[in-house]
C-alpha cells in the first residue's frame, strides 16, 4: 500500500478491505499494527479487526542510543535495554533519572527528557512484546521506506508533481509486489479501449432516442387519422360522423342528428355550418 491519501482513514479503510478478500477474518486471532507510535498509525485500530500495536524495534532503539550513547558506557545501556525488555516502567524511569545525572550538556539533557517521554508514551507498545513476544516478528516499514520509496524519489534532489509522485510510488510498489510492467500497460489499454466503447454505445443510444423522440413527435402532429386517410371502414364512416358533429355542435346544444346534416351541408356548399 502506498500512495498520497487525503487522510488516514482512506489507507486503513484500504487495507482493512485487503484482509477481508484475501483472508478469512474468523479464523485470525490478532493483527499487529507495528510503527513509531505516530496518530495516524494508531487510527488503524479503529479500523482493523483484533488489532493491537506493537512499537517497532527501529524506532525503541533509536531513543535507546540516543539516551545513552553519549555516555558511551555499555553498563548502562544495557542496565536501560534490561528495563525495557523486563519490561518495567518504573526500573526504565529509574535508569532514565541515573542517566540524567551523568549527563553535564543542557541540550543533551533536553534530548534524553524528550527520548523518556517518547518511551513512556509508548509503554503499551513496548509491555506486549514480553506477553506475545513470540508471535511478533518484527517491522520492515522503515526497509521498505527506504528501498522502494525514498531510493527514487527522494534520495537525491528531485522535483515532484502530486500526481506524479503518486504513480511513481505506486508503480515501485507493483513491481516490488512482483507486477510486471508490460501486463500494466496493456491492462490499461484494454481499460481505454473498453471505456471508449461505453462512450460511442452512449453516443449512439442518445442518438436514436432523440431520433426516435422527432419521429413520434412528428407522427402525433401529422393529420393521419382514420376520417382522413385509409379504407372507408365502418370505423371511418362512424368517425366521420363524430367528426361533423362536433364541428357543427362544439358546445353538444343541438340534436345529434340535425348537427350531423348542418355539417355536412356546409361541408358540401364548401361553407362553415351555420
Amino acid at each position: 500500500f502506498g500512495g498520497i491519501y487525503k487522510n488516514s482513514e482512506d489507507l486503513w479503510l484500504e487495507v482493512c478491505d485487503y484482509i477481508y478478500e484475501q483472508y478469512n477474518i474468523d479464523s485470525i486471532e490478532t493483527i499487529y499494527i507495528s510503527g513509531d507510535g505516530a496518530s495516524w498509525i494508531k487510527q488503524g485500530l479503529h479500523w482493523i479487526p483484533k488489532s493491537k500495536f506493537v512499537l517497532d524495534e527501529y524506532h525503541l532503539q533509536k531513543y535507546v542510543r540516543a539516551s545513552t550513547a553519549h555516555l558511551n558506557d555499555s553498563d548502562i545501556h544495557q542496565e536501560l535495554q534490561d528495563a525495557l525488555d523486563w519490561p518495567s516502567k518504573e526500573k526504565t524511569k529509574k535508569v532514565f533519572k541515573k542517566i540524567l545525572k551523568l549527563t553535564d550538556s543542557e541540550s543533551k539533557k533536553k534530548s534524553i527528557k524528550e527520548s523518556r517521554r517518547y518511551i513512556l508514551n509508548q509503554w503499551d507498545g513496548i509491555e506486549i512484546k514480553a506477553d506475545k513476544g513470540f508471535e511478533i516478528i518484527g517491522c520492515s516499514a522503515e526497509g521498505h521506506v527506504s528501498h522502494i520509496l525514498s531510493d527514487r524519489l527522494s534520495s537525491r534532489p528531485r522535483g515532484w508533481s502530486e500526481t506524479g509522485v503518486e504513480k511513481m510510488a505506486e508503480l515501485r510498489i507493483y513491481i516490488k509486489n512482483g507486477g510486471e510492467v508490460y501486463d500494466l500497460v496493456m491492462d490499461q489499454k484494454h481499460n481505454e479501449a473498453k471505456e471508449k466503447k461505453h462512450k460511442m454505445q452512449d453516443r449512439m443510444v442518445k442518438d436514436l432516442r432523440r431520433k426516435a423522440s422527432s419521429k413520434y413527435a412528428n407522427a402525433w402532429n401529422s393529420d393521419l387519422i382514420v376520417t382522413t386517410k385509409g379504407k372507408k371502414t365502418g370505423l371511418c364512416r362512424k368517425q366521420q360522423k363524430r367528426t361533423l358533429y362536433n364541428k357543427r355542435d362544439p358546445y353538444g346544444i343541438m340534436d345529434k342528428t340535425a348537427a350531423i346534416r348542418s355539417a355536412r351541408h356546409a361541408r358540401n356548399k364548401g361553407g362553415r355550418p351555420g
